[in-house]
């Protein structure tokens, strides 16, 4: 007995599901750099939202995204929201700081689909430096489940991490010789709205006193 288009596609479908749903429930991505820089230098890169434009990987994807810096000016309390084609949309806060050694922020995407996820940078003593290790961490929603399919989380955002430590490192390295930054210190006074001239990125900088 033959089968008909439906029942076919039915098949397919109950496949596709099936092979959905094994998918891990969490994911969690992990890269490692080495940084020639003192520890200060780059903890400030990661822990204050001014210094991202200088190395963070969507940035440089989308120059013309909306970014918007809000909250504390660095640190617990700093808030980093975007808008763009193709980054999306969604709003991240540093919700855990600890000088020259660690930084969690929590990460919530909301277009084009919703999700929570836990970033972290923690900061380690090594020869000449600190080894950097950036983690992303989260649920994995059923739509992140099938797009894991064609292509593994750990691979598409491995690479975007690893273009991001790569830019931390040179950035780090390059200015390890001038005078070093005090936490929070990214050369930025008062109230703005601007367009980042290098970058043409529209930004949004509210700063509060940080207590």
């Amino acid at each position: 007995m033959k089968k008909t288009p439906g029942v076919l596609l039915a098949v397919i479908v109950l496949g596709l599901f099936v092979a959905i749903s094994r998918r891990p429930d969490t994911f969690r991505v992990e890269r490692t750099a080495h940084i020639q820089a003192p520890a200060e230098l780059v903890f400030t890169l990661v822990n204050d939202f001014r210094s991202w434009e200088q190395w963070s990987p969507w940035w440089k994807l989308e120059p013309t995204q909306q970014v918007s810096l809000t909250g504390a000016a660095w640190g617990v309390g700093a808030v980093y929201e975007w808008r763009g084609q193709r980054t999306g949309s969604g709003r991240m806060e540093i919700v855990e700081s600890r000088p020259h050694e660690y930084v969690r922020i929590r990460v919530d995407f909301l277009e084009p689909m919703r999700a929570t996820n836990t970033t972290e940078y923690t900061l380690t003593p090594a020869p000449g430096g600190v080894a950097l290790t950036w983690v992303m961490a989260g649920e994995n929603t059923f739509a992140g489940k099938a797009l894991q399919l064609f292509s593994s989380m750990d691979e598409v955002m491995g690479r975007d991490f690893e273009r991001g430590l790569a830019d931390i490192k040179l950035v780090a390295e390059s200015l390890r010789g001038a005078a070093r930054p005090s936490v929070g210190d990214a050369g930025f006074r008062g109230d703005s709205d601007s367009r980042d001239a290098a970058l043409d990125v529209v930004v949004t900088r509210q700063r509060q006193n940080h207590e």
